[in-house]
């Protein structure tokens, strides 16, 4: 069942998009609502679980962790079984989807190194391994995370945007900023003086240190987990593989893709394709024009385009504790 929204609920997510800790009486003067009725739509819309959570988004490579990508299609599997590893990776994962194309589960993991990594690998394969029919690992290098333009185009700034993996600088956490990170992944809106309490720091403190995790760009920024399959909304991954592009083709590709307010994500990945963007899209017709445009636009760089979609989001998460 899909939700129609109104524009005002349109600001409001936009608002939130690339900053989920803003202030009610901040988003109230973007969206042109009272602060009590901005407070009301944003319960609105968590109760209809069209905005489901809000995390920090923080940059693994800033803590010497690794992000692998594991697609698995699964075999000889029952509903029953399917769900009991889906339950299983879900707990592991720091984010997971379930697929419609080549591959039936995509997901993402943290580690410290290949060798721990090796150990979720063998410990999963020894319990499971005999309902794997292939799966693709690769190791990510960078992310980019592009504010949801679509939801209102006619704000639409595309040089809004998170990038994880652009200075890697490992840095250390103390006690009190890894909890930090913990209670804001549980809820990045949640005020600092609640934060504080949960810490047992005092406010001052509080604000103080997620200061300077961001200015460290630890954290880069917060963002609300959108249901947009609510929204009437599908959700895509592209694979492009490039023939004969130099340097400069792969600049305007670049550029032409992340003008497009449909792109959420661009990847780069040791394994990986070209480019990987994952877009979102109310049809696969405006999917299919998209591709269409894109080997129209640079027909003598772009060798194969092949796509999976995302069924259902079931977790992110950008702090995974038992991994560090």
């Amino acid at each position: 069942m899909s939700e129609k929204l109104d524009i005002k609920d349109k600001k409001l997510l936009l608002a939130l998009d690339m900053d989920a800790r803003k202030p009610d009486s901040s988003i109230a003067k973007i969206v042109g609502l009272s602060k009590q009725l901005t407070n009301y739509r944003i319960k609105r819309l968590e109760k209809l679980n069209i905005i489901e959570s809000y995390y920090p988004v923080i940059d693994h490579t800033k803590l010497g962790l690794q992000l692998y990508r594991i697609a698995l299609k699964l075999e000889n599997v029952t509903k029953e079984q399917e769900q009991e590893i889906i339950s299983y990776l879900k707990e592991k994962a720091s984010w997971m989807v379930s697929v419609l194309g080549e591959y039936d589960i995509w997901m993402a993991l943290y580690v410290k190194n290949e060798f721990d990594f090796m150990n979720f690998w063998k410990n999963f394969y020894e319990k499971y391994g005999y309902y794997v029919e292939s799966r693709w690992i690769s190791l990510m290098t960078k992310f980019l995370n592009f504010e949801r333009s679509f939801i209102y185009p006619k704000k639409k700034n595309r040089d809004r945007k998170f990038i994880l993996g652009e200075n890697p600088e490992i840095l250390t956490l103390d006690q009190i900023d890894s909890k930090i990170l913990q209670e804001l992944t549980k809820n990045a809106r949640q005020t600092s003086l609640e934060l504080s309490k949960k810490i047992n720091q005092t406010e001052r403190i509080t604000r103080y240190r997620i200061k300077k995790l961001e200015e460290k760009k630890i954290i880069l920024g917060y963002r609300p987990f959108v249901n947009t399959s609510l929204l009437n909304l599908k959700y895509y991954k592209l694979f492009i593989q490039l023939k004969d592009a130099k340097k400069q083709d792969i600049k305007k590709i670049t550029s032409y893709i992340i003008q497009n307010p449909n792109v959420v994500y661009n990847t780069e990945a040791l394994g990986g394709y070209d480019f990987e963007i994952e877009v979102h899209f109310q049809n696969s017709q405006e999917l299919i024009e998209f591709i269409s445009n894109l080997r129209e636009t640079f027909p003598t760089n772009i060798k194969n385009i092949t796509h999976m979609e995302y069924i259902k989001e079931y977790k992110i998460t950008y702090f995974p504790l038992s991994s560090i």
